[in-house]
């Protein structure tokens, strides 16, 4: 305790010379907690997103061909057929539901207001495989596909831009395709999510797949993508390696078509997502070395200006252990300090950034990881580059020392 006294007494003699050696661990701590709060947050935004999906969602979309001999490889967008469809919902055990989709872009018209918007013409279980929630009105129902119905449910930005804030509900759009314009009425308006992986419900227009086969998106069988749910979070890898067998019987190449599944995704990203919070964290902590380093440069200059100081101590017995263990205190103590600082000026920083990002959609997130992270490194440079100049304290000489003016 009387050493750490002694170190504090020394420290506050100078007390600007002090305030300029941590600044570098400040600034060093606060890059470094806020560089993992921005990537974890990312983490868990890119998360939730995907896990608003559904649950255990399956993708079968079209692979790539070509790409060989300086020829550019191209999407094979014709390789999915609606017995694919079929295949799964037979020889599947493990795939609950599954639906063919047909997307294009359409333009849509309703009175004088018109705009461009993704079809998508699906089995009424697409609505539960993708989790969309409703906001108004009802979802397409079996008797529609069987009839051919034109009707459609209509996302919620494409219902801000054309309808205001009017009920879409029951109001007659048009969707133009060539020359000929079709008449669809709206049967219900899905609630704002979001992005969903492949998938902006926003701004969709759900209607039949029957209807989008037989009067929107000929495709002679063929469908834009498959998608599909497992039974069960159990059985999702089981589900996928079904497809893939069914899929690999009747194509005989793997290229041609690729299965995404809602796991596969969540994992690919949080180790995307790693990297780069450790990439960024590790930028940041260079900082916090340029601050060890002035540590030590300060220390070297303070012992420079103390060294009758030691003189006298090691005269009237102090030990070379006893100079070394408070200049390393002395050290320690200022990386300690400016660490708990840095940590506080971290959580008021990531408050204000939080309050902006969230307009964007964004989160900021401090763990306890990134608490004990840098405030451990901050410790250990203090350590580190306190060492050289506590050792270089103690080994000089009494007599030396006193006759040092």
């Amino acid at each position: 305790m009387e050493t750490l006294m002694q170190a504090v007494r020394s420290l506050t003699r100078n007390k600007v010379r002090t305030f300029l050696s941590m600044l570098g661990i400040v600034i060093g701590v606060i890059a470094v907690v806020i560089a993992i709060a921005i990537g974890v947050g990312a983490t868990k935004n890119v998360t939730s997103r995907i896990s608003s999906l559904g649950s255990n969602v399956i993708i079968v979309v079209p692979g790539f061909k070509g790409g060989f001999g300086g020829r550019v490889a191209r999407i094979v967008s014709s390789v999915l057929q609606k017995t694919d469809v079929q295949n799964i919902q037979s020889m599947a055990p493990d795939v609950g539901k599954v639906t063919p989709i047909l997307e294009k872009r359409f333009n849509i018209i309703y009175q004088a207001t018109n705009t461009v918007a993704s079809v998508f013409g699906a089995y009424p279980d697409a609505f539960s495989i993708l989790n969309l929630p409703l906001q108004r009105g009802r979802l397409v129902t079996q008797k529609d596909e069987e009839s051919y119905s034109n009707v459609a449910v209509i996302g919620n930005s494409i219902a801000t831009t054309l309808f205001g804030n009017q009920d879409p509900v029951g109001q007659t759009i048009y969707i133009t395709t060539g020359i000929v314009k079709l008449p669809f009425t709206i049967i219900g308006e899905l609630r704002q999510t979001g992005g969903k992986l492949t998938f902006n419900p926003d701004n969709m227009l759900l209607i039949p797949y029957t209807t989008a086969s037989a009067k929107l998106i000929q495709l002679n069988g063929g469908v834009s993508q498959i998608v599909a749910s497992a039974k069960s979070a159990k059985t999702a890898l089981d589900a996928v390696a079904e497809i893939n067998n069914i899929l690999y019987m009747r194509l005989q190449d793997e290229n041609l078509y690729r299965v995404i599944s809602q796991n596969q995704i969540l994992s690919t990203v949080s180790q995307t997502t790693t990297v780069l919070t450790l990439l960024l964290a590790s930028i940041a902590a260079i900082s916090m070395i340029v601050g060890g380093i002035g540590i030590m440069n300060i220390m070297l200059v303070s012992i420079t200006e103390r060294t009758r100081e030691i003189g006298v101590k090691m005269a009237i017995g102090a030990t070379r252990r006893r100079i070394m263990a408070e200049f390393l205190i002395e050290s320690m103590f200022i990386t300690i300090v400016a660490g708990a600082i840095g940590i506080g000026f971290s959580y008021l920083i990531a408050f204000f950034m939080a309050f902006f990002a969230k307009s964007l959609g964004l989160a900021v997130v401090i763990t306890w990881q990134s608490i004990l992270l840098s405030f451990g490194v901050s410790v250990a440079i203090g350590l580190f580059f306190g060492w050289y100049p506590a050792y270089l304290a103690s080994k000089k000489s009494p007599v030396e020392a006193l006759r040092y003016e």
